[in-house]
């Protein structure tokens, strides 16, 4: 889960209840078919824009090309994102978020993944992910004959050794917490039978967000510290070359498992943190599609005559507060925060667009939307009575907000500021960082007083929990509340629908209430893309499935 700024704000619309823990996973199509049909696709995509919010002028521009039209063998596409990735050792990144995802598939390829149109998950090196017992027990049956692009196979020995080496401590995996208590076994040579400790009707979610992708044991053992940099997967790509700081350059991998896939021979990955540079550039032919992480980002992509695909998530662009360290450890000082700040008017004054603010992580009226539990709105009499009381007691409101140093972000912490200045006993200064600087100062050292985050999910699980759980890998802040954590299990184990929409109701209570993070923008995962681009399918945090994508000519 790593950080989209901004992302996409979208209106309700409501998710389908999950089935029975004993399902299997879907059936996958013919690898001669496009994921969508066309049908099926434009009335995703109407629905979507709509839901999403883009604004802009939706059918001026629009080119009239079909995603999913069969696709020509051959050519290159690049596409744009805001981050630099750090590497591609799956135990040591967040991998389905929108900097990591795609990249991590190219090479990689994924075990099973979550289609982002309902929630389902989907298989690709797996054949099937099944529980025989109501989710303590899950098997892992592969497809056989799959090869790393070394030469070797993957197999169930070579997923139970990625996933025992997520679990040891000393690789510090932000897995860790999930693959540390599981229990593998290889009952042949593509069945790995994982034991859990406690019965999770969802895990298949889980693998599908966090222990997806798969490396060549033979190639992470030669060099477990180089393998970052050089990775060896079962993907449909190669990294042939990675210019630092610029781009990267995938090569189609000849021993990927489906011959007739990838459709392109090249897969160019290139960085920009300004968003509006992001769709310049595709709209110039500059590169060909972009993840478009914000709605101004998307409405300017349509303005500017591209294809927009968004799917409508749960999650947003928020703001995380350090409660390990003052001043956020004080939940007045979280309080008065929220209260000072209107979302709409954030949203209206940052993105130049009439854009709803978000009122939490599950918008009204999405599945598991509680509402009574809704994020607090302005009150800024009730936030000026919290910054009075913290500073009688001898705790002035004083703190450092880091951003990215991008557009987007500059000007909503330049905006946060302005409006907290207005009130007495408070000082806030902001600190700008480039993508490395936020990626080892904010996510991995956790060296901050408050920050931009960003989280989309289809499913609550692991996300939430990942976010909001004490020592969940993405809960930055490092809250913890020993009722939100029970109310988490419990939504974890629930095969029943009203439990655990009571259990994640009664989390959202207490965030409401405890305000370890404050969401602005609703979620909303978006691709905009030139004419000549087809096979769009997305999973993860915004993320794209590279053997998919192809060229109509």
């Amino acid at each position: 889960m790593t950080p989209m700024f901004p992302i996409s704000p979208m209106t309700p619309t409501t998710r389908p209840t999950r089935v029975p823990p004993t399902r299997r996973l879907a059936q996958p199509t013919s690898v001669s078919r496009r994921v969508f049909s066309a049908g099926v696709l434009s009335s995703a995509l109407a629905a979507s824009v709509a839901a999403c919010g883009g604004g802009g002028n939706d059918s001026a521009g629009a080119p009239a090309a079909d995603p999913t039209a069969p696709a020509v063998r051959g050519g290159t596409a690049t596409l744009m994102l805001s981050l630099e990735a750090n590497g591609f050792d799956p135990a040591a990144v967040n991998p389905t978020g929108i900097t990591y995802g795609t990249r991590m598939a190219a090479v990689f390829d994924v075990l099973v993944y979550a289609d982002q149109r309902n929630g389902e998950v989907r298989p690709q090196l797996a054949e099937s992910l099944t529980t025989p017992d109501g989710g303590t027990t899950w098997v892992l049956r592969l497809r056989p004959g799959v090869l790393f692009s070394d030469g070797t196979t993957l197999d169930a020995d070579a997923v139970r050794f990625n996933w025992a080496r997520a679990a040891d401590p000393g690789v510090r995996s932000p897995q860790f917490r999930i693959a540390k208590d599981l229990r593998l076994a290889v009952t042949d040579p593509v069945t790995l039978t994982v034991s859990l400790p406690a019965p999770n009707p969802h895990f298949d979610g889980v693998v599908a967000r966090s222990l997806a992708f798969v490396g060549s044991p033979k190639a992470i053992a030669a060099d477990p510290a180089g393998f970052a940099a050089n990775p060896v997967g079962a993907g449909p790509f190669v990294l042939a070359s990675w210019t630092r700081g610029s781009q990267m350059v995938f090569e189609r991998n000849p021993r990927y498992w489906q011959p007739e896939r990838p459709y392109l021979d090249r897969l160019v990955v290139r960085t920009a943190l300004d968003e509006r540079q992001q769709v310049e550039t595709v709209a110039s032919g500059g590169a060909d599609l972009l993840l478009a992480s914000a709605a101004t980002q998307a409405g300017a992509a349509r303005d500017a005559g591209l294809g927009v695909a968004e799917t409508v998530t749960a999650g947003g662009l928020l703001i995380v507060f350090n409660t390990t360290r003052a001043p956020f450890d004080d939940v007045r000082a979280r309080q008065a925060f929220a209260a000072a700040l209107d979302t709409s008017d954030l949203v209206k004054t940052v993105y130049g667009r009439e854009l709803p603010g978000s009122t939490g992580l599950f918008p009204a009226g999405t599945l598991y939307a509680a509402p009574d539990a809704r994020q607090p709105g302005q009150d800024r009499a009730r936030a000026q009575a919290l910054l009075d009381e913290l500073a009688t007691a001898g705790k002035p409101l004083r703190f450092t907000f880091t951003a990215l140093n991008s557009p987007a972000s500059r000007k909503t912490a330049e905006y946060i500021q302005s409006r907290l200045l207005t009130l007495k006993n408070v000082q806030m200064d902001i600190r700008a960082v480039d993508g490395p600087g936020y990626q080892s100062g904010v996510i991995v050292n956790r060296d901050f007083q408050a920050s931009l985050f960003s989280v989309s999910f289809t499913d609550p699980e692991p996300a939430l929990s990942e976010l909001l759980r004490g020592g969940g890998p993405a809960n930055l802040g490092g809250w913890r509340d020993a009722e939100a954590d029970r109310a988490l299990d419990e939504a974890r184990t629930a095969v029943d629908a009203g439990v655990r929409a009571a259990a994640y109701a009664r989390v959202q209570r207490i965030a409401a209430e405890q305000v370890p993070v404050w969401t602005y923008l609703d979620a909303c995962s978006a691709t905009a893309y030139r004419r000549q681009i087809t096979g769009i399918t997305m999973f993860g945090d915004a993320c794209l499935l590279p053997d998919r994508l192809g060229r109509t000519g």
